[in-house]
């Protein structure tokens, strides 16, 4: 998929065939989420690059989709995808001024767009009475090419918009005229042409007349819906009595929908067609020209000339490799779709790195420039240094290559996790040691921003000189954590997977996060899910479907949730990325009831006795690349620290970072 914008959110949709108990649980990851997330197949463009995105099953099926995520200000040339043009009120506050329109491209050809607007900007009526009217003679028509066009555009965009000749036929249905063709710069679409564009549509029995498409649920600018737009929030009972039925997927839950007009007329030429909220369209989906409440979605032709390359943009600048090493660089080169933008490809020293595509290959010791250029001369350059280092960076006891190496490095910058000493001036992070209860929660308090919090003693164990003291009384306060009968934290308690999986569920909770569990999820997938305590199902349901949690083990032995195990500082980390990669960007804030599991009970969980031979199914499994399993939550094959196993300290202070 080439073209999602900076922003721009598209959703992937996955399925499984032939489907088996236990295989329809879908984990999504994506190789480089700081240029797109994924949350559930929703995939949201952060920076410009390239990514794939993973859709998994628990039993180790999976497939891939590329997505491009193009540089600010380009546009995609591919229909379906989502750019800016133009601006509109859309956010109902005039003080701050027009918000870009975000346009979604229906047709290319050649240098001319076709493009409908994503998002339903306005509410009009169709016509200003219930009078006889065709697209040629409506009120509607006429501010489209009028008022709107010179509210939207600036001089130098309405002359990229063309204008077209427009058929206007009559109600297949009905037969009722369609008056003359018009000439026009800015459209509604007719019926037969949001068929052509967004897909066939599903009769469901109602012939030629009726039918449904979820692809054309749109939803209103909240502008649009203080002008009277009229439409639902798709909730579940309504997907399950009605849009089920019509084959949509789970999807659409949540989502908002309204009414949008079409050009086409109706039942009489007092009617106009239109789309309903639930995605009902056809020539006898209409409603009188003269009522209210239905939508403002408007289409029209984009010219836009090609030029040349005036900027190539690289995945990065700067690159530390090791011997042997390979390296991708993405080139992207602005503006999109410009001519002589074929790149080649140089390095300055062979001898120290190749290059061949983007890709770089670490020959020897040494530095190399890396450079991309255009036919017509613009550059782009990546300084490379190749080293024998073992153990690039900083972190001393974890490889570069290794599963754990990701995630460490990516919450040591955040700030989240800091290390657990100094080794020759590399930090040593601990992968493999366990993770108890306060430090898990220092982890997490650093995850929210470190709020300011006034001690409060909450348990016998932790007293205002404790360096967690502040840390727990906030995770309390906000209903976190809780304490044991006796009155205690259990402060050096081991903090369980399933414990982390509830402390997490309740952490999104508070956010006021989406944590809904979809109905088809089960455990069924893991050997050891009955030893899932009763407390913590819900929350590891949640963090299964998510991908907070994904197992271990492999294949043929079957993958385990190891629930009472102590969960490591390499699996704590990697549950924060992934926590942090689903919740990023725009939230889901949850009103009303959520489910909540039992309260923790917190006196100390045994941990299940693992056998010297069930141990060694905890590996990773060999086949599996290191590119698909880098963000899993797993541990390492041989259950070691790569390079040193030192007591973890805990001062209040160690320099500059918290511990």
């Amino acid at each position: 998929y080439a073209g999602l914008s900076l922003g721009e959110e598209i959703t992937l949709c996955a399925s499984v065939t032939p489907k088996r108990v236990g295989d329809d649980t879908i984990l999504w990851f994506s190789s480089d989420p700081g240029v797109a997330t994924v949350n559930d197949g929703v995939v949201k463009g952060l920076s410009a690059g390239k990514t794939i995105i993973t859709a998994k099953t628990i039993n180790n099926l999976s497939a891939t989709c590329e997505i491009t995520i193009l540089p600010e200000g380009t546009i995609p040339y591919s229909e379906g995808n989502i750019f800016e043009f133009g601006r509109y009120e859309q956010d109902g506050n005039d003080e701050n001024g027009k918000e870009p329109i975000k346009w979604e491209i229906l047709e290319v050809d050649n240098n001319r767009l076709l493009i409908i607007s994503k998002y339903i900007l306005d509410c009009k009526i169709y016509n200003t009475a219930e009078v006889k009217t065709t697209w040629e003679t409506c009120a509607v028509r006429k501010w489209l090419n009028n008022d709107f066009i010179n509210e939207a555009f600036t001089a130098e965009e309405k002359e990229q918009i063309p204008s077209v000749n427009l058929v206007n036929a009559d109600n297949a249905y009905y037969g009722t005229d369609g008056g003359n063709d018009t000439t026009d710069q800015i459209f509604f679409l007719s019926v037969d042409e949001s068929e052509s564009y967004f897909g066939q549509y599903d009769r469901k029995g109602y012939a030629d007349f009726l039918s449904f498409n979820q692809n054309l649920l749109c939803e209103p600018t909240p502008y649009a819906i203080n002008k009277g737009a009229q439409g639902i929030i798709i909730t579940q009972s309504y997907y399950d009595s009605r849009l089920k039925g019509y084959g949509y997927s789970e999807d659409v839950i949540g989502r908002r929908s309204c009414n949008w007009w079409l050009r086409s007329p109706g039942e009489s030429n007092v009617y106009a067609c239109h789309i309903w909220y639930d995605g009902g369209a056809g020539p006898a989906s209409d409603m009188p020209a003269g009522v209210g409440g239905v939508g403002v979605r408007p289409a029209l032709f984009l010219d836009y000339k090609y030029e040349n390359p005036e900027r190539i943009l690289l995945s990065t600048e700067s690159e530390n490799m090791s011997l042997g090493e390979h390296l991708k660089i993405e080139a992207t080169v602005t503006p999109f779709g410009a001519l002589n933008s074929t790149i080649t490809w140089t390095s300055s020293n062979p001898s120290v790195a190749t290059v061949s595509d983007g890709t770089v290959k670490a020959i020897s010791v040494g530095r190399t420039t890396i450079t991309a250029e255009t036919e017509n001369g613009v550059k782009a350059t990546c300084e490379i240094e190749v080293a024998e280092m073992e153990y690039p960076d900083f972190f001393a006891d974890i490889k570069y290559d290794t599963w754990q190496y990701k995630s460490a490095k990516a919450v040591y910058n955040k700030g989240y996790m800091t290390g657990t000493g100094k080794l020759d001036g590399r930090v040593v992070f601990s992968p493999n040691t366990d993770i108890n209860r306060s430090q898990f929660v220092v982890a997490l308090y650093s995850m929210e921003g470190k709020p300011d919090v006034e001690y409060e003693q909450k348990f016998s164990d932790v007293t205002s000189s404790a360096w967690y003291a502040k840390q727990v009384t906030w995770a309390s306060d906000n209903g976190i954590v809780a304490g044991n009968p006796d009155g205690t934290f259990g402060v050096n308690g081991k903090a369980t997977r399933e414990q982390l999986a509830l402390m997490f569920y309740k952490y999104a909770v508070y956010k006021k996060y989406d944590v809904s569990i979809s109905s088809s999820t089960d455990l069924s997938g893991f050997t050891d899910a009955g030893k899932v305590d009763s407390w913590a199902l819900t929350a590891v349901k949640w963090a299964v479907e998510r991908g907070i949690i994904s197992g271990k083990g492999n294949a043929s032995a079957g993958y385990r949730i190891d629930p009472t195990k102590g969960a490591t500082r390499a699996e704590c980390a990697a549950m924060m990325n992934k926590f942090d990669e689903i919740y990023s960007g725009a939230l889901t804030v949850v009103e009303g009831d959520i489910e909540e599991p039992i309260a923790l009970p917190m006196e100390e969980v045994e941990e299940s006795p693992v056998s010297e031979e069930e141990s060694e199914d905890i590996a990773v499994p060999e086949e599996e690349s290191e590119e698909i399993i880098e963000d899993e939550d797993v541990v390492p094959e041989d259950g070691k620290e790569n390079i040193v196993d030192e007591e973890i300290l805990y001062p209040e202070e160690i320099g500059d970072e918290k511990k």
